[in-house]
């Protein structure tokens, strides 16, 4: 389960982001696609030569109202201190607009405007924090060990503390068990094989149980068992670690032209509420690309949210959940 990125997976990555450099202004993400238009109406006061002035200054007002609604539409719980941010800035989140009509009564002058507001990202922007959001890594909970000599117990949790799996502060709970065989001695060589088996159970807020296996090759029994033990907690190590970060991965199949993971990604970030960080971490024997999605957010919601967006030009099909941590969508 280790990964690294091969040589095709680099070529891809510079692909992404060649590719993305290059998009015309035409093309939107799924959050643009899904921007509401949403009419507003200000006014200001037109002193003598200062209409031009008042216009202006209707405007704005008439699009910060726009954005007002928007905002008091959103269903979701929010952020009181993000909310007077946006609003602070809603020359940004308006940006996109159009006047509809400029009347004038005595000396005030009234604007009425239609403003595209990229909905999806504004949720996103000003959700409040999920008050279920654990902490990362796990509590150490007890470890069995079958026909293993001499391994002690700082021997696996360190390795597991270093990698961020274990925290004191975890409201999940990891058991281990360990088994070792001696395989005997290799036939024609001088070496002994040893194999290692490793399972973890977690229980609390984060309930999952995986397994792993490794082997090991050297003169002395207990050499060997040390290496498959190494091997086999590397391998529960990468992905754990995945878990505990709370990161999922998505796989997509038929990833081209890849114009389209760079929408993907940016969808991913700027649209979906829990999303805090998408990257492309590699190319799977199969084609597909591997885009590591951080934050707090599970593989169920996640696969709720793509079911809910929305792209230029092309779609996300036969999704499926290959596991807690991971899912698979086709772009066609």
């Amino acid at each position: 389960m280790r990964r690294q990125l091969g040589s095709r997976a680099r070529l891809f990555a510079l692909a992404v982001v060649s590719a993305a450099a290059v998009v015309s202004s035409s093309t939107i993400t799924c959050s643009r696609a899904e921007a509401a238009p949403i009419q507003a109406s200000g006014s200001a006061s037109a002193g003598a030569g200062k209409a031009d002035r008042a216009r202006d200054e209707a405007t704005a007002k008439a699009r910060k109202a726009a954005l007002e609604q928007a905002i008091s539409g959103v269903e979701i719980p929010t952020d009181p201190a993000a909310v007077t941010q946006v609003l602070a800035r809603a020359e940004a989140w308006t940006a996109a607009y159009r006047v509809l009509e400029v009347t004038s009564v005595g000396d005030q002058l009234e604007v009425r405007v239609e403003v595209e507001i990229d909905v999806p990202r504004l949720r996103k922007r000003i959700a409040a924090a999920s008050a279920g959001q654990r902490a990362s890594g796990f509590r150490f909970g007890k470890l069995q060990a079958s026909g293993c000599a001499g391994i002690e117990e700082a021997a696996l949790t360190e390795p597991l503390r270093a990698y961020g799996i274990l925290a004191d502060a975890g409201d999940a709970t990891l058991a281990l068990s360990i088994s070792c065989k001696d395989r005997g001695a290799v036939a024609n060589t001088h070496v002994r094989a040893a194999a290692v088996e490793i399972s973890a159970k977690l229980t609390g807020a984060v309930e999952l149980e995986l397994g792993f296996a490794g082997q090991g090759f050297a003169s002395e029994l207990e050499v060997a068992t040390g290496i498959a033990l190494d091997r086999a907690l590397g391998e529960l190590a990468d992905e754990l670690a995945v878990v505990a970060r709370g990161e999922l991965e998505l796989r997509v199949e038929q990833p081209w032209p890849a114009a389209r993971v760079a929408s993907l990604e940016r969808s991913l970030r700027e649209a979906v509420i829990g999303v805090d960080a998408v990257e492309l971490a590699g190319i799977s024997a199969d084609g597909s690309a591997i885009l590591r999605v951080g934050g707090r957010i599970d593989a169920k919601q996640l696969a709720r949210a793509l079911q809910d967006l929305s792209f230029p030009g092309f779609a996300l099909v036969g999704l499926r959940v290959d596991g807690a941590h991971a899912l698979r969508v086709r772009m066609q």
